[in-house]
């Protein structure tokens, strides 16, 4: 018989370190662990696993996990310490499977705290960094070449730095399906020297080039620039090498198709399933050609060879992608697919395109890629704000005077 007497509560919280906060009010730091680790399983999949994998089944069953091989996948639910315990007890090519479970689910409840670009370090432990975006083409489809001037460009990497930008991704070629593609020479031409410009200036913070040509890549890290954003997925095969020998750091996106064209339809059978095995490949590509792991980042390339309601699939499992264990760049500003859905002008898409940001946050991106850089910098730093881990380090203002406090104050006051 229900008792409307008694009332039981939850313990929500949105990261690992938040539960045990939220734990320990109650409990002694070893059941603290025990519980928090029971409250963090994980559902787990493998694609195409190898034959012995049946073997783990009954080893996660005596941890008390959930674990079946089906004919194409291997499918686990299990905590942290179940798995530490699995990838313990099996050798060979089972423990390389279990062991690669748990490096997913530890990627999975981590948190990155810091990227390395060249000689800096850039800190995303606290809140997700902000990355203004500058187009110096003619035919973007946002700015429509408003800052393809060096002087215009320096004006607005200048403000958004003061809106809190960290970063800044300069554009030299524009991708929309409408637009033609630029060469090398002619994008070169657009973002050198407002690289050159930029550090001149002294804004203090990493410069982005966002191309996939090794020759535009080579031409602006050698000016200066810290970061390569690679929206083709390494289709370049010189582009690793080149950012390898300048110690850069590299953004990998995902793309289905081509750049600068748009097919009629984009199917998918499994839409995160294919990207996170694009990205894993292309990731141990660049790897392989020098790039320092610390300094890699990964872009599922919303919008890019996908139609809207992948983009919207994307977004509702965007922590997947944690699994890889690389900071996560977020790309949704002002996107036609968003536009799609509300049936507006890019003009018209700060509000859908912030709350897309929230998500992006929420599920563990690192970056925010944004033509809106002081609201988001905002949402950012409120998101960042809420972390238990965070409250104590926040400067908090004292409380403002009464004749600032609103215009219903002032209306008490006869100052109508």
């Amino acid at each position: 018989m229900r008792d409307p007497l008694i009332f039981a509560r939850t313990l929500t919280a949105q990261t690992p370190g938040a539960l045990r906060e939220r734990l320990s009010a109650y409990l002694d730091e070893p059941s603290c662990s025990r519980a928090a680790d029971r409250a963090q399983a994980l559902p787990l999949i493998v694609e195409t696993p190898p034959p012995r994998a049946g073997e783990l089944v009954p080893l996660f069953e005596a941890q008390g996990a959930f674990a079946q091989l089906t004919r194409d996948h291997f499918v686990v639910v299990a905590t942290p310490a179940a798995l530490r315990a699995v990838a313990g007890a099996a050798d060979g090519e089972t423990r390389a499977l279990a062991e690669a479970l748990l490096r997913a689910a530890e990627a999975s409840l981590a948190r990155t705290t810091s990227i390395r670009l060249r000689d800096r370090t850039l800190d995303v432990g606290r809140c997700a960094a902000v990355m203004g975006i500058l187009n110096v083409t003619p035919d973007s489809f946002y700015d429509r070449g408003r800052y393809r001037a060096v002087d215009a460009a320096r004006a607005r990497a200048a403000a958004m730095v003061e809106q809190g930008a960290a970063l800044i991704d300069i554009g030299g070629h524009s991708y929309a399906a409408w637009n033609e593609p630029v060469a090398a020479e002619e994008e070169e031409r657009r973002v050198v020297p407002v690289v050159r410009a930029l550090l001149a200036d002294g804004l203090g913070v990493p410069l982005s080039i966002d191309t996939f040509k090794a020759n535009v890549a080579r031409a602006a890290l050698e000016a200066g620039a810290d970061l390569i954003n690679d929206c083709s997925g390494l289709s370049d095969d010189a582009l690793a090498g080149v950012v390898a020998r300048y110690d850069a750091a590299l953004v990998v996106m995902h793309l289905k198709g081509r750049l600068n064209v748009r097919d009629e339809t984009y199917p998918y059978d499994d839409a995160m399933a294919e990207i996170l095995a694009f990205l894993r490949e292309r990731v141990e590509r660049a790897v392989a050609g020098g790039v320092a792991r610390e300094s890699l980042i990964v872009d599922p390339g919303l919008e890019f060879g996908k139609e809207p309601q992948t983009d919207l699939e994307i977004l509702e499992r965007f922590g997947d992608l944690r699994a890889l264990g690389l900071p996560i760049l977020f790309a949704a500003s002002r996107k036609s697919f968003i536009g799609r859905i509300f049936n507006q002008p890019a003009s018209e898409l700060l509000v859908p395109s912030l709350a897309t940001a929230a998500v992006g946050i929420a599920a563990g991106a690192s970056l925010i890629r944004v033509h809106d850089v002081a609201e988001t910098v905002q949402l950012a730093r409120m998101l960042g704000a809420v972390q238990p881990e965070n409250r104590g380090a926040i400067w908090i203002s004292p409380p403002l005077p009464k004749d600032r406090l609103s215009p219903v104050a002032n209306v008490a006051k006869g100052e109508a």
